[in-house]
């Protein structure tokens, strides 16, 4: 069985229009899109999608907030209802996932019961919408091990696996051997790993094409095949380099259309490295 390869709509593109990403990426040969959250917008987005021959593959939650849940006072309860609210256009327009970041810091690593009391409830309305929550590694993975234990017995949720940061923020530990099957989707990406060994920062979560960064793709693929993972292959990537760097140079004169072609021939690259 062929897998779906699905990428992120737009990697930074100026004055480019959602149909025209969506025409290129099909042009290419990719299957799916991930989009963001298009508030009030999403069954006017999934047609664009769907009229394409596309395929949904998720929509990727707001998370400047993400830490408020886990702390107290009403501001937690807020970034609750906001996750709620883009729970349901996603599922109302047809989007099987929503991701979820479980935290935004570096210098976070103290999640409490009160964030599982929240996102508790965000789970229970996963439950009744009838979609999935993927919960990201990020910055501090003490989050998601919290919410996986915690409320992982729930058929809506599980986790997304994005191999960059894995690299610049979990120390490369081996994501998929600490939650195994409960994997329901991927956001697969390059990059330099950790720069500075005593610091962790964003700068280094580059979101760099497979292949040109310093990951294992094959140790990638014999990871996944090892948790008998068979959904979708979906790839998170950017074109622009973080401030003061220069990692995405490499990139400085693809169009839109080349940018999606030269991608997707990556991803099959990738793919083929699977069982």
């Amino acid at each position: 069985m062929k897998r779906k390869i699905c990428i992120n709509l737009n990697p930074g593109f100026k004055d480019v229009s959602l149909e025209d990403c969506l025409d290129s990426m099909k042009a290419a040969g990719f299957d799916g899109v991930f989009t963001g959250w298009y508030v009030g917008k999403m069954k006017e987005v999934a047609k664009k999608i769907s009229d394409r021959g596309l395929y949904f593959q998720s929509v990727h939650a707001p998370f400047t907030d993400a830490h408020k849940p886990w702390e107290w006072g009403p501001a937690g309860d807020k970034v609750i209802d906001n996750l709620i609210d883009c729970l349901r256009e996603s599922a109302e327009a047809g989007a099987p996932i929503v991701v979820v970041h479980p935290i935004i810091g570096m210098d976070r690593h103290n999640p409490t019961d009160r964030g599982i009391e929240r996102y508790g409830r965000l789970v229970r309305e996963a439950e009744k919408l009838g979609i999935k929550v993927a919960f990201e590694n990020v910055e501090g993975i003490e989050y998601l091990e919290k919410i996986i234990a915690e409320l992982g017995s729930s058929p809506a949720i599980g986790y997304c696996w994005d191999t960059g940061h894995e690299m610049c923020y979990n120390g490369s530990m081996d994501v998929p051997a600490l939650f195994g099957d409960k994997l329901i989707c991927t956001h697969l990406n390059d990059n330099l790993g950790q720069t500075d060994p005593n610091v962790i920062t964003w700068l280094d979560d580059s979101h760099l094409f497979p292949f040109d960064g310093i990951a294992d793709w094959q140790g990638i693929a014999e990871r996944l095949d090892r948790i008998n993972y068979s959904g979708e292959l979906t790839f998170e990537l950017t074109l622009a380099s973080k401030p003061g760097k220069n990692t995405h140079d490499i990139y400085k004169d693809l169009t839109l259309d080349s940018y999606f072609k030269l991608v997707y021939d990556k991803a099959v690259q990738f793919a083929q490295l699977l069982k």
